[in-house]
């Protein structure tokens, strides 16, 4: 549950409301990545994004406030990534599949390094439990439409793993964006491999065996 203290944002009507908005969680999500959560202050973002201090605390009452909205929205273009890789993906093998979803996560968290910042800041938890259950809804839909197909408890199996592994890959590697980068690329590797041997095609396996007999 919320906590009483943290109000919500307030989300602005008009243009110039939104563009105000906009800018003080971009300058917010940038000082996050340079400094780290804690050690930003309100003072900052303000200066940051060239507005008076009231005009932020007028949107955004706390700091914890103001991370959530810039998760919500983030969360929020991530989905849209996901549901687009759908046709890209669809009736694909499983282990392109992973590629695929690899390849589409790693470059959203380079685009968007302040993910990674605030994955586990205290907040709403209800509101995060949701918001993880429709990225696993939508990675088992991924799985789902495999060729050859899955069986149903394994794509939801695939779709808790493949989280698991980028979340490793960021915790492991800091704030270092190369070794993020190679992180993903071995991880993806050993997925890939895994899920390539595991629904390989039986008579292709037998024809490329020299050991194999007619």
């Amino acid at each position: 549950m919320r906590p009483a203290s943290l109000r919500p944002a307030l989300l602005p009507q008009r243009e110039r409301g939104r563009a105000r908005v906009a800018s003080l969680m971009a300058a917010a999500a940038a000082l996050f990545v340079e400094k780290g959560y804690d050690a930003t202050t309100m003072t900052e973002i303000a200066s940051r994004a060239g507005a008076a201090i009231g005009s932020l605390y007028l949107f955004f009452p706390v700091k914890q406030t103001l991370a959530q909205a810039i998760m919500a929205d983030l969360a929020s273009r991530l989905s849209a990534r996901l549901e687009a890789l759908q046709d890209r993906v669809r009736a694909r093998h499983a282990a392109e599949i992973a590629d695929a979803l690899f390849d589409e996560l790693a470059q959203f968290l380079a685009e968007n390094p302040v993910y990674a910042v605030l994955l586990d800041l205290p907040g709403d938890e209800d509101w995060r439990s949701a918001i993880r259950l429709q990225r696993r809804g939508q990675i088992a839909q991924l799985f789902n439409q495999a060729s050859p197909a899955l069986a149903p408890a394994q794509a939801e199996r695939l779709a808790l793993i493949v989280p698991q592994l980028m979340r490793t890959a960021m915790v492991v590697s800091g704030q270092s964006p190369a070794l993020r980068e190679g992180l993903f690329d071995e991880l993806r590797s050993m997925l890939r491999h895994h899920l390539a041997w595991q629904h390989r095609d039986p008579l292709s396996s037998a024809a490329a065996d020299p050991t194999s007999s007619a």
